[in-house]
């Protein structure tokens, strides 16, 4: 459609500098063409004109825009071919409030249709504008199929597990697979939504899955980030949270571009996380680590961690039910801020005790205190209270406050005793144990497939069991849609959370979905031991159903003329084509229909294996397609059975 009204207004106005010009200059020319000259009209109206109190408003700006992105030819953006910080308005950084991260192809979709490592994407980049209804298309839900029940009971059938929020692992783009998540969640309710996402990205270092080959490569990822990381956030609670993987190649970047998408005030932490304790020996300076960005929708809700009750190894046999219990400090200390409320004469058993030694209270009663001086930490009120429950120890000559696992003092007057269950927060170095390394995700690995050296670039199941215990409980959904080899999957499992699971990449079938049915059946690997995890529970395996991919396997096999036509003739009509390709035409000229046979089905496919598109759900029953009454069947329980309204 954008190629059609681009000619229209060319064809009318000569050329688009021309109509632009008028645009600039309000000229009624372009008001009488776009809203009663061009048989284009309604299309018009809808793109560029707002209705208000029965009058109709020009977006001059969308319109000029739209021309704008047209005249900058091959770059399809509205920014420059740099990457740096801007303002909506063109005014001083330090005048704004709202500075935002800019770069090439920023208005801009990329879709990432690779599928295997080795893969180079040459695939263009689908512009906001100029691309209006193609990316419509592309962001609809789509069709599900291939669906397979992995686990359960004797009893258990797909069309049950479906109905009751199953986890899920999809196969296909990342980018598709997320709009159409948002269908399936359209009418569930807030509970039900993503309360966690963690996602393990290529960090785009050039040896990594992220092999775009355009000469603007931090560009691409950033795009490719930003479309994903802009649905994900709709997807989410409210109080959700997102773990976002990565290094130094990109992470400045990122984390400007997520202040953005998630609000710089719901930026949490950046936490670096170990990757080898020796370092790449390679680099100037030996990189050990790497970082997980930590973002919140709209409010907090990490839990703490559970305490190692081996810190605590005292016994109070007068006080089992508290659990053991550690000497934490003394209970006098050097305040910053001298309290003579806090400075009183202690007596315990007959013998008296003085903040900081007898000597210095001396001298503080002769008014020679200073700013900075000795004092209790407790009132006199809270130690006598302390001593007579067991909360305060002698040791020579200081007093020391007795911390117990499963007990403390509460901070109201009257003082009580409350049952707690310690917890500790986490904390920024939380993963620079080796326990979180490279090396130990190498390690589960082997464990699960008795192979060494069968996937890159996974992580440990410590690092996802941390995150998942302090940002979820039991139930709740977690969502990875770079899921890799699956290690947050088999953690969630493992872990009684609910689960979402995407990827691209050829290996799912063969990795993903594969160590997911060894959780199933209780292997012993990673955390299964710290968890005291036996098997038992299900998923369900699907994927997007590729339109594309038929086309290109009937071309390949097609065996003469006529048959290469009648798939021609197909395309037109249900295939997705890039929408730079003006199929009707481009194919029909005279130096296409010169070509030989096995060049026409090259040009053919090279129309179609730059994306992968799938079929719409809204075409489901169209007959062209031919889905089977099994498959439209689940599929109206994957989008309206499951929900809760």
């Amino acid at each position: 459609m954008e190629n059609h009204l681009i000619n229209d207004i060319k064809e009318h106005f000569s050329t688009l500098i021309t109509a632009r010009s008028l645009a600039v200059s309000n000229d009624k020319r372009v008001l009488e063409f776009l809203l009663e000259k061009s048989s284009f009209k309604d299309e018009y109206k809808k793109r560029f004109f707002d209705s208000a109190y029965g009058a109709l408003i020009f977006k001059k700006d969308d319109f000029l825009n739209f021309l704008d992105l047209r005249l900058l030819s091959a770059s399809y953006t509205s920014f420059s071919n740099k990457i740096g910080l801007g303002v909506a308005e063109k005014k001083f950084l330090k005048n704004s409030q709202d500075i935002v991260l800019n770069f090439p192809f920023k208005d801009c979709v990329l879709k990432g249709g690779q599928s295997k490592d080795e893969d180079k994407s040459t695939e263009l980049f689908f512009n906001n504008i100029l691309a209006k209804s193609e990316i419509d298309v592309l962001f609809s839900p789509k069709v599900l199929n291939n669906f397979e029940l992995i686990g359960g009971g004797q009893n258990d059938t797909l069309e049950n597990v479906l109905k009751n929020k199953p986890n899920l692992l999809i196969k296909g783009n990342n980018l598709i697979a997320l709009h159409t998540l948002k269908e399936y969640f359209r009418h569930q309710s807030e509970q039900n939504k993503v309360k966690l996402i963690y996602i393990d990205p290529p960090y785009n270092t050039g040896n990594d899955s992220f092999n775009y080959n355009d000469r603007f490569k931090h560009s691409s990822w950033l795009t490719f980030m930003k479309n994903r990381l802009e649905i994900a956030r709709e997807l989410l609670r409210d109080d959700g949270v997102i773990f976002v993987q990565c290094d130094d190649n990109e992470q400045a970047y990122l984390k400007v571009l997520m202040d953005e998408i998630f609000d710089r005030d719901n930026f949490v932490g950046s936490l670096p996380r170990i990757t080898k304790k020796a370092g790449k020996s390679t680099d100037t300076i030996s990189k050990n680590h790497d970082y997980i960005l930590l973002y919140k929708k709209q409010f907090l809700s990490l839990s703490q961690l559970e305490v190692d009750e081996d810190n605590y190894p005292l016994k109070d046999e007068f006080f089992d039910e508290r659990g053991g219990y550690k000497l934490s400090q003394t209970l006098d200390y050097d305040s910053l801020q001298y309290s003579i409320s806090m400075d009183y004469e202690a007596e315990i058993n007959g013998v008296k005790f003085y903040a900081g030694g007898y000597e210095k209270w001396l001298e503080r009663q002769k008014g020679q205190h200073k700013k900075i001086d000795w004092v209790w930490r407790w009132s006199k009120d809270k130690l006598e209270f302390g001593l007579a429950n067991g909360f305060v120890e002698i040791k020579g000559n200081r007093i020391y406050t007795k911390t117990y696992l499963n007990a403390t003092i509460s901070k109201s007057k009257p003082y009580v005793i409350e049952k707690i269950k310690r917890g500790k927060n986490l904390s920024s170095i939380e993963f620079v144990e080796n326990q979180y390394s490279n090396d130990m995700a190498s390690k589960n690995i082997q464990q699960v497939f008795n192979e060494k050296n069968l996937f890159n670039y996974s992580k440990p199941e410590a690092l996802l069991k941390r995150i998942i215990e302090i940002s979820t409980n039991e139930n709740d959904l977690v969502l990875d849609f770079f899921a890799g080899s699956g290690t947050t999957l088999a953690v969630a499992h493992k872990m009684k959370r609910r689960y979402i699971g995407i990827e691209q990449m050829e290996y799912i079938e063969s990795i993903t979905k594969e160590r997911l049915k060894k959780v199933i059946d209780g292997e012993q690997g990673g955390i299964s031991k710290a968890v005291s995890w036996s098997g038992g529970g299900n998923l369900i395996y699907c994927e997007l159903a590729s339109l594309n991919a038929k086309f290109i396997e009937k071309i390949e096999n097609s065996s003469d003329e006529n048959e290469l036509n009648q798939i021609y003739e197909n395309l037109q009509k249900l295939a997705f084509i890039d929408y730079r390709v003006d199929i009707k035409n481009d194919l029909k000229d005279v130096e296409f229909s010169n070509l030989d046979f096995i060049d026409k089905k090259r040009i053919l496919k090279k129309c179609l294996d730059r994306n992968m598109d799938y079929i719409p759900y809204a075409d489901i029953d169209d007959s062209e397609y031919k889905i089977d009454e099994q498959t439209r069947i689940l599929n109206g329980i994957f989008y309206k059975g499951g929900n809760d309204e």
